[in-house]
Parts: structure tokens; sequence; C-alpha cells
């Protein structure tokens, strides 16, 4: 039976654990991810958590939606079982009715074709690491090579350890003041989820120096022998010497070899998900689905907003 629980009563170590032994855990459903991105989280849950399902909620106007908050990707079902697509309409069917609207991600492992429900593909991209530095490196693009050669040539040099600070402040002076879509609160969380990484060993960072001045610098998380590049900022000076290019190109040289997956994070988004693929990434494909359930009068007002 699928029972949706509150967060208050969800038993955390027996939801980690099922997400532990699932074939398709990921880092953005562990509880402890959960509990920093969303304040409230809840959850469908199949029996004593043999699978599990999280969703994430607001209200507005008095309607409560479910939304995918920044810094997750996907959610879905997960479970140490084999997830088809009957179960995965099961858990959807068993969403709340109070929830009138559903805007979420589904994790690549998880199939629908429920007609109820609005899809759209998405991308990320993820690079196998396991084998030598050389062999991967062979697969960059000319482009990607010239650019590890520019930022050699004009002596970049890389260092680990900056401060979570440091590199949420270089995103929100370079990219983030063209994406407006941040507010202080979600800079906080992003903050306090790096700090919760780095002190448990699930995180890394890695900044990139012209001489003294910083011009580069990116967050890898790890879990599961996948580590998740989640955040970073490029100058306009480091982008002309190639300073992404190659703290990617460091990072890829220090971790090959290991059975690990690189995911880019990655994008739906063409021009960004070519410079990952510019290191021999490749797609990866999963669901956004959606249903609309709000009165007439709220479609009405949902669509004038557009």
């Amino acid at each position: 039976m699928i029972t949706f629980v509150e967060n208050k009563n969800i038993n955390k170590q027996k939801w980690d654990t099922c997400i532990d032994s699932s074939s398709n855990s990921s880092i953005f459903v562990y509880s402890w991810y959960l509990n920093i991105v969303s304040e409230n989280w809840s959850a469908l849950i199949l029996n004593d958590y043999e699978a599990v399902f999280p969703i994430v909620s607001k209200s507005k106007y008095r309607i409560s939606y479910l939304y995918q908050p920044f810094f997750t990707r996907y959610f879905g079902v997960y479970s140490p079982q084999i997830i088809n697509e009957k179960t995965v309409n099961k858990f959807i069917n068993s969403i709340p009715e109070k929830y009138k609207y559903i805007d979420i991600c589904i994790h690549e492992s998880n199939i629908t074709k429920n007609i109820e429900l609005e899809n759209k593909n998405r991308k990320f991209q993820s690079l196998d690491l396991k084998f030598p530095y050389e062999t991967i490196q062979n697969n960059y693009s000319e482009n990607a090579k010239r650019n590890v050669k520019k930022a050699l040539k004009a002596s970049l040099k890389i260092e680990q350890g900056i401060s979570p600070e440091k590199i949420v402040n270089l995103f929100k002076t370079t990219k983030g003041g063209d994406l407006e879509i941040f507010n202080a609160k979600d800079y906080t969380v992003l903050i306090n989820l790096m700090n919760y990484c780095i002190k448990n060993n699930k995180g890394q960072s890695f900044a990139v120096y012209d001489g003294d001045i910083l011009c580069a610098a990116a967050f890898f998380m790890f879990n599961n022998n996948t580590y998740t590049y989640l955040k970073s900022g490029l100058t306009d000076e480091g982008k002309a010497k190639g300073a992404m290019y190659f703290l990617m190109d460091y990072f890829i040289n220090e971790n090959s070899g290991n059975n690990y997956l690189l995911d880019f994070g990655g994008s739906s988004v063409e021009s960004v998900a070519q410079f990952y693929k510019k290191f021999g990434a490749k797609d990866c494909v999963y669901l956004q689905i959606k249903k609309n359930k709000l009165p007439r009068l709220a479609k009405w007002i949902k669509k004038l907003k557009k």
C-alpha cells in the first residue's frame, strides 16, 4: 500500500537505507539533502519503505501544488526492487488530490506514458571516468584541447578548498545576475548545501587563479560513485583564458581510471550541453511531468501570467 507521509512522520533512517540500496540511488533524494533544499518535504511510501517518492509542495492563493526545488534535478520512485512503468504510475496516481498542480521531474529510470500527464523529455550530460585519462582526453573536442592548452600557456593555477561563500559570490557576480531567478534565501540554501557536503566528505571545491585573481571556481558533490557538478562561477577574463576548461580537465585527470561517473548537472539548453559534450559527455534523458487540476478560473489566471 502506498501512503502519503508528512515530514514529521518519515523515518529518516529507513528512508536513507531505501535510497542507499536503490539501483537508481541519487544524491538529490537523501533525507539530509531534502532537509537542506526544502524545509518541509513529504513523501509517498510503499509499505515499510520498500519504495519511496519524495515530494515538495508550496501553496499560493490557497492552492497547493508540487514543484521541483532549486539544486535538485529530479525526484521520482526509488527502490531496491525493479521499477517498472506500472509502479511509477501507481505512485503518481497516489499523489493526494489536494495538490491541484504538478510540475516535477522524475529519475531517468522512471518511465510513464500516463495520458493524464503532460510529458517532456529533458537532458543532462554524464561522462564515464573508468577509462585512463589519456583515453578520455583523446575524446575531447579540438576546441576543448585548445582551451586547456591556452590555460596552461597563461600559467593558470588550480587550488582545492575554496570556501562555498566565494564560489557563490563568484556565481552571483557573473552568471547569477543574468539569470535573475535566485533570491537571497536560495543562495543561503546553496551555501548550506556546500558546507554540509564538505563537512561530511560529500563535496569538493576547486578554484582557478590567474596570479592572485580568482577567475573560475566550481563545486562537485560525491555519492555512490557519482560526482555531480553543482555550481560554478567564471569571470570574463577566465573565459578568455580557458579557465573552466582547465578546471574540468584537472578534475577529470584527478578522478579518471576509477569506477566513477561525472554527472555534469547538465542542461537541456543546447549551448550549455555542448560545453559538457566537448569533454566526451553523453546525453541522459529524464522526464518532466505536469498535471493541471486547477479550477477553471485559476487556469485562466495562470494563462494570463505567462
